[in-house]
């Protein structure tokens, strides 16, 4: 029991109490509640009656046990509350931004349309735009708005079992997904073959398609799209190629009349401890070389092990454990920790597909009334979508184009 000389003086008036509680709320007091609660009860006719047929002594005790229990209700139950609210506010705040890859898909499903001039779309002259477009998603003023029918598809993804978390995909990677597929073939295949195992890997899984467009070709048959010829493509190439040559028969005369220094290539960037090993052997001194690679394939078997799998059982189970309120299905696999993961993904999809109808029809009452609308996730800084000026010299890939066209002696402009 606690020493009352040690607590405040108990309230005597529905205001005070109010205050009283108030402040041993915030002050997180656990005693100050109790002792309020236990003196209350103990005052209580009720309780009074209900402890007749109990042994006297053992009324003191069952009043601070229920006081205790009371307090943490009042401590804990709020912030409980919160947090649930927190939760709930949060699976809607990602279902809202899921809502975005229905439309990357869309957008992807154009493009391939129109590389094949099955269809014409305003505004788009080049195929790079439609990179530029899912970037400004939400400002795309032809792309037809979400239906509840997609939204049906959509919902049927998440609880498929074949749901990934955006991974910050390449939403319009259209020539990675089509030698991904098996549909072209360059010069990058036959350097991947050169690459070691990890390099290999990684680039395999940036060009593979995202879980949602397997998902959506499979339920909707769009995967013939990708498979549409290239009509666009390799009309843009041709101009491509164009301007490339006449570079390197440029860098080829700087080189014949001695000006090496502005033809040579950059040095590469990209290095990490995972690629740094060739650079090592050409640096540093021969006596150190054992060492140093021992240190180099020790730290990058560490990363890849805390940075693959393991975080990703780690994150998975530390939120599924902290947000499952029902008991949920372990997923099947021969690692544990991949099952884990797994099986925090598919909790976590299943909330989605929980709210996410409910949060498109709100998202388009919102449209409709001209309010705010959840825009896509973002990653990184962008400058605000009416800062871009999207002429041709806002990236190389359209003043390539113009130039090869003024090489072969058209005319500066994309209407080919």
């Amino acid at each position: 029991m606690e020493d009352a000389s040690l607590l405040p003086d108990l309230p005597t008036t529905p205001e005070a109490r109010a205050e009283y509680i108030k402040a041993a709320q915030q002050a997180r007091s656990f005693k100050a509640l109790s002792a309020l609660f236990q003196a209350e009860l103990q005052a209580s006719p009720t309780f009074q009656r209900a402890m007749k047929p109990y042994f006297a002594g053992g009324h003191v005790h069952f009043a601070a046990f229920y006081a205790n229990a009371k307090t943490v209700a009042y401590l804990k139950g709020p912030l409980a509350l919160q947090r649930q609210e927190e939760r709930f506010l949060e699976y809607r705040e990602a279902a809202a931004e899921h809502l975005w890859e229905i439309q990357q898909k869309k957008l992807f499903d154009l493009q391939c349309q129109w590389r094949a001039e099955q269809v014409t779309l305003p505004g788009i002259r080049h195929a790079h735009e439609f990179e530029q477009w899912g970037t400004y998603l939400k400002e795309c003023p032809w792309l037809p708005p979400i239906t509840a029918e997609e939204v049906a598809v959509y919902e049927a993804y998440l609880r498929s079992g074949r749901y990934e978390p955006e991974r910050n995909w390449a939403w319009q990677g259209y020539d990675n997904y089509r030698r991904a597929a098996g549909l072209s073939s360059d010069e990058e295949d036959a350097d991947e073959e050169e690459a070691d195992e990890e390099e290999a890997a990684a680039e395999s899984a940036r060009r593979a398609l995202p879980a949602w467009y397997v998902f959506h070709n499979a339920y909707t048959g769009a995967g013939a799209l990708l498979a549409l010829p290239d009509i666009r493509g390799a009309k843009e190439q041709r101009y491509l190629d164009l301007t490339n040559a006449d570079k390197e028969e440029k860098l080829a005369a700087q080189c014949a009349a001695g000006n090496f220094a502005d033809s040579l290539p950059w040095p590469p960037f990209s290095l990490n401890i995972h690629n740094i090993g060739p650079y090592f052997d050409q640096f540093e001194p021969t006596a150190d070389l054992p060492r140093l690679h021992r240190w180099r394939t020790a730290a990058s078997a560490y990363d890849a092990h805390k940075w693959g799998v393991v975080s990703d059982a780690t994150h998975w189970m530390d939120r599924a454990l902290k947000e499952a309120a029902e008991p949920w299905p372990i997923a099947a696999n021969a690692d544990w920790r991949v099952a884990v993961a797994e099986t925090g993904i598919r909790y976590w999809a299943h909330q989605l597909a929980e709210v996410i109808g409910g949060v498109w029809r709100e998202q388009e009452q919102n449209r409709a009334l001209g309010l705010p609308v959840t825009p896509p996730k973002q990653y990184g800084a962008r400058p605000p979508f009416a800062e871009i000026d999207w002429a041709e010299e806002e990236s190389y890939y359209p003043k390539f184009i113009l130039r090869g066209r003024e090489l072969a002696g058209e005319l500066r402009d994309f209407n080919f």
